[in-house]
């Protein structure tokens, strides 16, 4: 087929390839957004606290050092404009989830549109004409956007990296058009806001957005001639940024942009034995939680932060007073655990790794591949540096997702494509995608079945029996056996959770005379409680009653119900 035939068919094949993945895109985030609705993590209980704590104009506990406050935003937005009740208020923030997953894929667009324009720019009759087709590259594309997507990241999650997706595919691809001459004051400064923009999303986007400013410097002139034009970024970061920062600064006391690394790095690297209710270092803590009691054991945080579980409510208050201690002993030991973790993700997609080491090896010319990867660091060094910082602290799916993203598509754009046949490379392209696309059906199989089988709102029932009882928004209620799921009910009934027997210490409790199971009761009395949940429980003991058919019970502390001054009102 000659240059003509080919670009005839051009438009229309990549007109399909367009609709076709946005059809599966579409199905696939609704699929999962419905499937998902009522599933709510501790990161989203709190992102709710915050977004709640903005919304009753309390800004000493709005003003997060954990928590970055864009999503939070976003929560208030929805909670503003569209008023779910309680019921709904998980499906609204999924919803949120699907909204910014169709964003990301048009963010990706951008950016990928560029990332083959500027390959055909330096290296002509690589895409189209006699190359690889443009639509197989697009197919390419979309392929691997729905993987990271669906896949890593998920609209399931309800955290806000699909959120800092879309800002770092855009600044991704802003990145290139500065790389390919579009070095105007315009260009730097909407980089400089979408990267102030992604910072105000997580804020491990703070020095990872001096990477991107690096690029930007460097990309288009060359190493001799820095761009001065990125003062223009730099000031735009700053102005958008800037309060935040300052406003975050003044809450904790000294300068800072966050702090979730420092919260990270004592967590995953060098552990307080489980956290700040840990033993060891506790006296440096300036807010450790008190033990309440040592066998079984209980903690209680009544008069700390206004939230819902105040422990994980804003971490870097808990830790405050700790001292970070390097030890590279520990680090090399994460370190490897992170490196294992990005083997096991990868492990799940040997078709890219397979069919990127066929491509190279019928091209046989890794000069030429090292020479054309190089020429496009501006691409994937952002990427790289993000892979390589959480692998120092902690490496999950979705932290990486984006930029496993970028990386995976620079690797896949700079091979000779001019020296693998048309039909190899097609082959190539469209076995990665038939493979990819299977495995993402067979995952959102189920999620489509969800459609058909109502879901019951666990955590909606919990709070609505404890309404019943009454308990009174605003009461406190301590949890016996608590874990790592959300205490989501509590939220949706404005309860404050200011005690808990974590879930090692249940069977203590049982195994505890009634005289010290009294004893523990008689001090939650004191601490203002008015009743104890759970969801651990051997069999009915005296003064325990059901909540309804959940599988969680309430015991009852005491009978006044005595609301704080300061806890939330009710949901608009």
């Amino acid at each position: 087929m000659d240059a003509e035939s080919i670009s005839s068919v051009m438009i229309p094949s990549l007109r399909t390839t367009r609709v076709i993945s946005w059809s599966f895109a579409v199905v696939g985030g609704i699929a999962q957004t419905w499937a998902y609705r009522f599933y709510i993590e501790p990161d989203g209980v709190n992102y709710l606290d915050v977004a709640s704590a903005y919304l009753r104009g309390d800004w000493h506990s709005a003003i997060n050092g954990y928590w970055s406050p864009l999503y939070s935003w976003l929560l208030v937005i929805v909670a503003w404009v569209f008023r779910p009740t309680a019921y709904w208020e998980s499906t609204f923030l999924h919803l949120l989830n699907f909204a910014f997953f169709l964003l990301a894929l048009r963010s990706f667009e951008f950016f990928f549109r560029r990332l083959l324009f500027s390959i055909e720019a330096r290296y002509p009759h690589t895409i189209g004409g006699a190359g690889v087709p443009e639509w197989a590259c697009w197919i390419l594309g979309y392929t691997a956007f729905l993987l990271a997507a669906l896949r890593l990241i998920t609209i399931g999650s309800d955290t806000p990296d699909m959120v800092l997706a879309v800002f770092v595919l855009v600044g991704a691809g802003l990145l290139i058009d500065i790389a390919q001459g579009k070095r105007d004051v315009l260009h730097f400064s909407l980089l400089g806001i979408t990267l102030a923009a992604a910072y105000l999303t997580k804020s491990v986007m703070f020095p990872l957005s001096f990477v991107f400013l690096f690029a930007a410097v460097f990309a288009r002139a060359g190493w001799k001639k820095p761009d001065p034009r990125v003062l223009a970024a730099l000031a735009a970061f700053a102005l958008v940024s800037g309060p935040w920062i300052t406003a975050l600064s003044r809450a904790k006391g000294h300068l800072t942009f966050g702090e979730t690394g420092k919260v990270a790095y004592l967590n995953e690297v060098k552990p307080y034995a489980g956290g700040p209710d840990g033993a060891v270092h506790k006296q440096q803590l300036l807010h450790p939680l008190r033990l309440l009691f040592n066998e079984p054991i209980v903690f209680e945080y009544a008069e700390s932060l206004k939230a819902t579980f105040p422990p994980w409510y804003d971490s870097s208050y808990w830790y405050e007073g700790a001292k970070i201690h390097f030890d590279w002993r520990q680090q090399i030991r994460t370190l490897t655990r992170g490196i294992g973790n990005y083997f096991r993700i990868l492990s799940l997609e040997k078709e890219w790794i397979a069919g990127w080491l066929a491509l190279g090896i019928f091209a046989s010319d890794w000069r030429d591949f090292a020479k054309r990867f190089l020429s496009l660091w501006f691409v994937w060094f952002p990427s790289l540096v993000t892979l390589a910082l959480y692998a120092l602290v902690l490496v999950e799916p979705r932290y990486v997702g984006v930029a496993m993203l970028t990386l995976w598509m620079a690797l896949f754009a700079a091979l000779p494509w001019h020296r693998i046949t048309p039909r190899l490379g097609v082959a190539t392209v469209v076995a990665i995608a038939l493979t990819t696309g299977m495995a993402l059906v067979r995952e959102v199989g189920p999620d489509l079945a969800a459609f058909l089988h109502p879901a019951r709102h666990v955590q909606w029932m919990v709070a609505k029996q404890l309404k019943e009882i009454p308990l009174n928004s605003g009461d406190r209620v301590a949890v016996l056996g608590h874990t790592r799921v959300a205490d989501y009910w509590a939220h949706l009934a404005e309860l404050r959770i200011v005690a808990d027997v974590p879930l090692e210490a249940v069977h203590s409790y049982w195994m505890a005379r009634p005289e010290k199971r009294s004893e523990i009761l008689s001090s939650l009395s004191t601490l203002r409680v008015r009743a104890f949940i759970t969801a651990s429980i051997p069999e009915l003991p005296t003064g325990w009653q059901p909540l309804g058919d959940t599988g969680y019970y309430v015991q009852i502390v005491s009978a006044a119900s005595v609301r704080e001054p300061t806890e939330p009102e009710s949901r608009p």
